[in-house]
């Protein structure tokens, strides 16, 4: 499809010239100030990225996504998915900064048919987990329920909960404490035929009624071993527990349970492109998940994120001051069926080119940043309001996060923590040690009365009611949410992937002062172990650290070359400028 670019860079000619001018302006600068580095004047440092030019390329996605409707939207195995990509491919194609593959993966996936569990004459209607299997044909058997725990409750969190179930028996498990793959698998391990898990009791702020269905949810990967199971709502549930409770001994509920679905394998790819610009040997890796759920065309989730790449290369390559670090942008499919494309990526490097692994020095993940009633969070790997039980934050981390909480605190933003859980496609790049951020508006979790009167919106209601839903349109994406994300996510590829590094100078054959001692402040350079890097204290909104200069060291050559370098770079912008201007008379003759 056709796409305006918002920020055209300049012919080569004129860019290499600008580059040349800048570089020796830049590097004069430095080798005769001080290292170290202030906000700019007129606020931190965005690459200039806004909530417009995400828009953009959100409702060109939105559009390709709702063309497919009918075809599953945007699903990682569908045309929609493919149509969607090629669109990225061609926005980063078309800004001349980026080499751009493809890496191509199969998956499975499951077509659903009808979900139900029919008793005495009535039809109870289900719905379907991600991947545990069906059934061959309608399977008539006896009901049966784990044992009742201390609070009455049949949770099946344990083996033992299933130890006195008939063998083949349809096995009904109440929702809560443990996984849905758990309760699934000591079912299937006691030899049930086939298992229900009903809803339990919701609390009153998610809006979730006892008639409402268990929907879009995952049961862990495809068991071939497990039993055919699916899920029903709360009223279901508990009449059908009444029914197996009343009943006699040797007389139980018997029940026909058809859970209709096919497995088949999808063709899919993830979109990764690497800037010509910037040290391959350190590398900054930025993604988000462009494909969706087959419920719904995933406009916010995560067409929002991914879109916030799009616009994000256009002012990378826009730029006039290349990225001194090589960014990476990447975007992956398959993240709604257990986040199967960042995690294939990461284990081919592991598998292949533990060396590639080793250069990337920290990842940037935006999974939903238009959401209805947002908030704005931040990963929080430092741990100061979630734990991240059964999660390792790598070395770094914790950085990151205050790259985009200086951000905000420099702007008067307000923020908030969000659980660093591991929960989207992050999770790969942290099991293998590499440092690892982003930003995230709000899925599934109620926003509080504290959190309405920070952020506007709704106290009491979930942060995207449309989340998974075929309402996640792009009239239902939060424009603030993405005006104050945008230029965020700017800001952290400035900070981290633009890093002034003066390149080092041949000493004088004959020395005439004693050898000077290294500064205990290391210069930045590249490194194969993955460590971050942010903007020094009091620094929010610079292009990084930089190397140290050596300039306040007495004797040193290094003011005089740089007052060189900054007449250098000044004879050139001149002479660039004299040069447009004639050009710009020539053109208006």
């Amino acid at each position: 499809m056709p796409r305006t670019t918002l920020s055209t860079p300049p012919p080569r000619a004129r860019r290499a010239t600008c580059l040349i001018a800048a570089g020796a302006l830049v590097g004069g600068s430095l080798l005769i100030a001080p290292a170290a580095t202030a906000a700019p004047e007129d606020g931190p440092e965005t690459l200039g990225l806004t909530g417009a030019d995400v828009m953009t390329h959100l409702t060109e996605i939105a559009e390709i996504t709702e063309s497919y409707a009918d075809q599953s939207y945007r699903a990682f195995y569908s045309p929609g998915y493919t149509a969607a990509a090629e669109y990225a491919e061609q926005v980063l194609e078309d800004t001349g900064a980026f080499t751009v593959t493809r890496q191509e993966f199969e998956e499975p996936y499951s077509v659903f048919g009808d979900a139900s569990l029919t008793v005495d004459g009535t039809v109870y209607e289900g719905s379907h987990f991600d991947l545990s299997e069906g059934t061959d044909a309608p399977y008539t058997a006896p009901l049966a329920q784990p044992a009742e725990d201390a609070d009455g409750l049949r949770l099946g969190c344990v083996a033992d909960d299933f130890a006195d179930i008939p063998d083949g028996a349809i096995v009904l498990v109440q929702r809560g404490v443990c996984t849905f793959e758990e309760k699934i698998g000591f079912a299937s391990t006691a030899g049930a035929g086939a298992v229900f898990v009903y809803n339990n009791t919701r609390p009153a702020e998610e809006g979730v009624s006892p008639e409402d269905q268990l929907t879009n949810v995952a049961s862990g990967p495809r068991n071939e071993a497990n039993a055919p199971a699916a899920t029903l709502p709360q009223a279901s549930g508990e009449t059908l527990a009444a029914l197996i409770d009343a009943a006699p001994a040797d007389a139980p509920v018997e029940g026909t349970a058809e859970i209709v679905k096919e497995f088949l394998i999808g063709k899919t790819f993830n979109v990764i492109a690497d800037t010509i610009a910037g040290d391959p040997e350190d590398t900054i890796v930025i993604g988000a998940h462009l494909d969706s759920v087959p419920e719904g065309p995933g406009v916010n989730d995560n067409a929002s994120g991914s879109a916030a790449i799009l616009a994000l290369a256009e002012k990378i390559a826009a730029s006039d001051v290349p990225n001194d670090k090589r960014i990476r942008l990447a975007l992956w499919s398959a993240e709604e069926v257990g986040l199967v494309g960042s995690t294939r990526y990461v284990a081919d490097l592991v598998a292949n080119d533990p060396a590639e692994l080793g250069r990337i020095s920290a990842y940037l993940n935006y999974d939903m940043i238009g959401s209805e009633n947002f908030t704005v969070g931040v990963y929080d790997a430092n741990r100061s309001t979630f734990p991240a039980e059964g999660v390792d934050i790598p070395e770094g981390s914790a950085e990151l996060e205050k790259v985009y909480t200086d951000y905000f605190d420099g702007i008067d933003q307000p923020w908030i923590d969000s659980e660093y859980s591991g929960r989207s496609d992050y999770q790969a790049f942290i099991d293998n040690g590499i440092p690892a951020g982003g930003l995230f508006s709000g899925a599934d979790d109620v926003k509080t009365a504290e959190q309405a009167a920070v952020f506007g919106g709704e106290a009491g209601v979930i942060m995207d009611r449309n989340y998974h839903t075929v309402d996640d349109t792009l009239a239902n994406v939060s424009r603030e949410s993405i005006d104050i994300f945008a230029p965020a996510i700017g800001n952290a590829a400035a900070v981290l992937a633009w890093n002034a590094v003066v390149p080092p100078v041949e000493p004088s054959p004959e020395p005439t002062d004693p050898p000077v001692e290294p500064s205990p402040e290391p210069s930045v350079s590249a490194s194969a172990s993955p460590t971050a890097t942010t903007a020094p204290a009091g620094t929010t909104g610079s292009r990084g650290n930089l190397a140290n200069t050596g300039s306040e060291v007495e004797g040193s050559p290094l003011p005089l070359i740089g007052a060189g370098m900054l007449g250098l770079g000044v004879l050139i912008a001149a002479g660039t400028i004299i040069h447009r201007r004639r050009s710009q008379s020539g053109d208006a003759s």
